[in-house]
């Protein structure tokens, strides 16, 4: 091949890998934006966990009629699809203790910004992934950014402790949850030629422990609370199928490091979503903080 065509191929190369990289990022940025709208929707509710349960029977009643036109996942799929149950279960009680507790604006983003550099060494450790490190120091701004971007001004704000406790804790098993989910998906696509049969499955188990536990928590108040969030969960419950269905398809086309920082810039819509419609402070701090997230996001991208 001569010179001309050698560098030909170089660029297309080079062109075909920025395409490639731009999908799942473009995924993972929808996600954060849709997710950001979610958090809202439960922070605004009477009974989150009604909410929740509602949201999360909805997901399932849409996805239902996909597991007749779908495989069954691979056996190897399932441990992951259970241990992913089992985590997305604690993240929701975590979640929901933490906005029972302390704003939106501080309790979300660091639950959110924790995850991104937990996400990238669990990957490193269990899935092998590697990080530049242009892309290591990306990351690093990133979830330090995020974990800023909500820190409060006063160590000793009402409830600050137990929610941080309960945001961290969440921020464990966002990530915790991002690795698995994204390992069982990929291992689906290895064995089955497709991800749509652990897509599915996730979907229609996410459901299975926190809807026994609220109707036990609430069963004498059901018949009031039901009522009050069934909209608002319900149109939660499609959301959520859009947000976490496109998240799960970008793990598995992308290292799960950066794409779950791409997912938590949901912080900084969340932030601006809880400013407008809950009337909680943003201030200039956090438009720096945002800044530097966004600087540490395009490391990751690009470097």
């Amino acid at each position: 091949m001569d010179s001309g065509r050698l560098s030909q191929a170089r660029r297309n190369d080079k062109e075909y890998g920025m395409t490639s990289a731009l999908f799942p990022a473009t995924l993972m940025l929808a996600s954060a934006i849709i997710h950001a709208i979610i958090g809202l929707w439960l922070k605004k509710a009477r009974d989150k966990f009604v909410f929740r349960a509602i949201l999360a029977l909805t997901t399932a009643a849409i996805i239902f009629p996909f597991i007749f036109i779908v495989p069954l996942p691979a056996r190897a799929a399932w441990p992951y699809l259970i241990a992913g149950a089992a985590i997305h279960y604690i993240y929701q009680l975590s979640q929901i203790a933490a906005f029972e507790r302390a704003d939106m604006s501080l309790v979300y983003p660091i639950m959110r910004g924790t995850a991104p550099a937990l996400a990238a060494a669990i990957a490193f450790f269990s899935l092998k992934e590697s990080l530049s490190p242009l892309k290591i120091t990306g990351l690093l701004m990133a979830a330090a950014a995020l974990i800023a971007f909500g820190w409060p001004n006063k160590k000793r704000a009402v409830g600050w402790g137990a929610a941080m406790c309960f945001a961290i804790l969440c921020g464990v098993m966002i990530a915790t949850y991002s690795v698995v989910d994204g390992a069982g998906m990929r291992i689906t696509r290895e064995m089955q030629g497709q991800i749509w049969s652990y897509f599915v499955w996730f979907f229609m188990m996410d459901w299975v422990l926190i809807v026994p536990t609220v109707l036990i928590v609430r069963r004498r108040q059901l018949k009031t609370l039901i009522p009050q969030e069934l909209k608002w969960g319900a149109i939660a419950g499609a959301s959520s199928l859009v947000t976490y269905g496109a998240a799960l398809i970008a793990f598995s086309l992308a290292p799960i490091g950066p794409m779950s920082a791409m997912r938590e810039t949901s912080v900084v819509f969340g932030a601006v979503l809880a400013a407008i419609f809950l009337k909680e402070p943003f201030g200039g701090r956090r438009i720096i903080f945002a800044a530097v997230l966004a600087s540490g996001l395009i490391l990751m991208q690009f470097g």
